[in-house]
């Protein structure tokens, strides 16, 4: 998996270098790619109540192409964790597709969307477990040629792969009954919320 992922970018890489010496971190190149890192928080609230708060530190690979479009692939190296009934939200690797709205010279705005996993495989297989969806955007403020600072939000969605009947433990009675007072079942907003969000602070080298 760690083989072919690194093959791809070093492509990637190569591919955007023939190109010639043009490629900048602006949106005026046709193609350019950028290596970076970034910093934040992810804040999730799990069906069974209360919040996690988890530090996100990641390796950002990211190539913009026609000016207006982008691919996005990050690597959490804190990890991830499974909160609630075994959801994840913020995975530790994370693929998104990026559309430019507003491209510039000197910042430029994006809309982002993707999946993330545990394992690069399982991100694009619809039989895979413990994937997460997201959904946002993000803003880059461009410092130099090749120098870009980035912020970017996104909210979390995990993917449910069970029927949970209760978010809550269920209680019995001294007889020995369910006490169905106690059900509270999770509906879908209790997953889609904008309660769960990560938010990061990059700074990435074009070339």
């Amino acid at each position: 998996m760690k083989t072919n992922t690194w093959m791809a970018i070093a492509a990637a890489a190569v591919m955007t270098l023939a190109l010639g010496n043009e490629a900048r971190a602006d949106s005026t190149s046709l193609l350019t790619m950028g290596l970076g890192s970034s910093v934040g928080l992810a804040h999730v609230v799990p069906v069974t109540g209360g919040s996690v708060n988890d530090v996100v530190s990641e390796l950002n690979v990211r190539i913009k192409m026609l000016k207006v479009l982008g691919f996005d692939f990050n690597y959490n190296f804190a990890g991830e964790n499974e909160v609630g009934h075994g959801e994840v939200y913020a995975s530790s690797l994370r693929a998104s597709a990026l559309l430019y709205v507003v491209p510039t010279q000197v910042v430029s705005v994006y809309l982002a969307a993707g999946t993330g996993s545990s394992e690069f495989t399982d991100m694009f297989k619809a039989s895979a477990t413990k994937r997460s969806y997201h959904g946002g955007g993000g803003m880059e403020l461009y410092v130099g040629r090749h120098l870009a600072l980035s912020t970017e939000f996104l909210m979390l969605v995990p993917q449910v792969d069970r029927v949970v009947i209760s978010s809550q433990p269920l209680k019995v009675d001294a007889a020995g009954s369910v006490d169905l007072s106690s059900v509270k079942t999770p509906s879908v907003t209790d997953y889609i919320s904008a309660d769960n969000f990560q938010v990061t602070f990059g700074l990435k080298w074009f070339f």
